[in-house]
């Protein structure tokens, strides 16, 4: 996808960044001098020219770089594409299948087929590779199985969730809205993707569920599963749901068997996190949907995009930053109450039951993905108005930062 970013600061800085897929991207840079040893007339020309050349293309509006942030376009090479193997070797996934390369990913290795039940769907960038002694090595690859209602008498133009932007009644939200039911799988290999299993059985058992109340609260969604391994071997899930909450199970044999699927205290709307394990501290990071009950009814469910560490496995959320926020919402709130348990939390549906008004800057912020070098954390996720198309975000960090405390 084609993507251009734009930074303005109040030192009169200024960044264009044009990134035409790929490896090829155009940067302007301006100072109060020069641009990469430009005078400034010429620059005065080439940002009037960028403006115009901005214009025709759906920009991103931001800030300058937070203090610690590292400018995404100063570091791209460094970014992990694919998970490196304790033998040398990059994974990835291909379709349906796993994929290896013994030459940095010059050519690559066709594996076996991922998921022998060949139904499903996964996030991006959540494979794992295992390192406790005992299931040392193996892959684990989370995914979700859906069923979504198609109903002529029940349509998401009928249900969905409105909201008024701009002076317009608008479609804001699909899901959610109409009659959906998910789980939870992994699949996972022990010989670097040659071969694959499935906790799920050839009998449909096996599966992550939202099951809460001995059954009388109904059925939750448990989708969009994120998988790390913590430091005493077990693996950790943190599932999307409905409740205003993020679910999670456990495992103690690298996959192959799941504890029922429990309540976490931290809030998000129904929408997928990002959850990965540290290199050198052994601490987990994740960044989410951060969202309250009272929000998500407004329309809210992705305007914060929050990210934090945790040095219990999981248990506690520290350092708590906002990496994006939406105008409508409080910028300052990083520390969300979760609701009580029910199975769905949402705002009114159908053109007859508004949400709210929204701001002109509304922005949705969702599906982070997080690649992770030795120093760096590089995140990725979606910048969507209410209408009209999307584009994605770098944001950079030392890992170091994770543990700063903001003053």
């Amino acid at each position: 996808m084609n993507q251009t970013a734009l930074h303005v600061a109040a030192s009169s800085h200024l960044r264009c960044v044009y990134d035409l897929g790929g490896d090829q991207v155009f940067s302007l840079q301006r100072n109060s001098r020069k641009v990469r040893g430009c005078p400034r007339r010429v620059v005065r020309i080439a940002a009037a020219f960028m403006t115009l050349l901005l214009s025709c293309f759906s920009p991103i509006v931001a800030g300058d770089v937070a203090p610690g942030e590292i400018a995404f376009e100063q570091v791209k090479d460094e970014r992990p594409r694919f998970l490196r193997l304790l033998s040398g070797k990059l994974f990835r996934v291909n379709g349906k299948d796993s994929q290896t390369s013994v030459d940095g990913g010059k050519t690559w290795q066709r594996g076996g087929q991922i998921n022998p039940l060949g139904l499903g769907w996964k996030l991006k960038g959540v494979a794992i590779q295992l390192r406790s002694a005992k299931y040392r090595g193996r892959i684990v690859v989370p995914f979700y199985f859906g069923m979504y209602g198609n109903h002529p008498d029940y349509t998401t133009t009928d249900r969905g969730g409105y909201a008024i932007w701009k002076g317009k009644k608008i479609l804001l939200e699909t899901h959610t809205h109409i009659p959906e039911m998910s789980g939870s799988f992994v699949c996972y290999s022990d010989d670097e993707g040659k071969t694959w299993q499935s906790c799920v059985s050839a009998q449909a058992r096996g599966f992550m569920v939202g099951y809460f109340k001995d059954g009388h609260l109904g059925h939750l969604t448990c989708e969009e599963p994120v998988v790390a391994e913590l430091k005493d071997g077990r693996l950790l899930c943190f599932m999307r749901s409905t409740c205003g909450r993020i679910l999670k199970s456990y495992s103690s044999d690298g996959g192959k068997n799941w504890l029922k699927v429990q309540l976490t205290d931290l809030a998000m709307s129904s929408s997928p996190a990002m959850l990965k394990r540290l290199p050198r501290t052994g601490d987990l990071v994740m960044v989410w949907n951060q969202m309250s009950a009272e929000e998500i009814k407004r329309g809210y469910r992705r305007g914060r995009l929050t990210i934090a560490i945790s040095r219990d496995e999981g248990q506690t959320w520290i350092h708590r930053r906002n990496l994006e926020v939406s105008p409508g919402i409080d910028g300052k709130v990083t520390q969300v109450k979760p609701p009580p348990l029910r199975a769905m939390v949402r705002g009114g549906s159908g053109p007859n039951e508004i949400l709210g008004e929204i701001p002109d800057g509304f922005m949705h912020y969702h599906y982070p993905t997080v690649f992770l070098s030795e120093d760096k954390i590089f995140i990725n996720y979606g910048v969507t108005p209410p209408e009209g198309s999307g584009t994605s975000r770098w944001r950079v960090f030392p890992i170091a930062w994770l543990y700063s405390v903001e003053k």
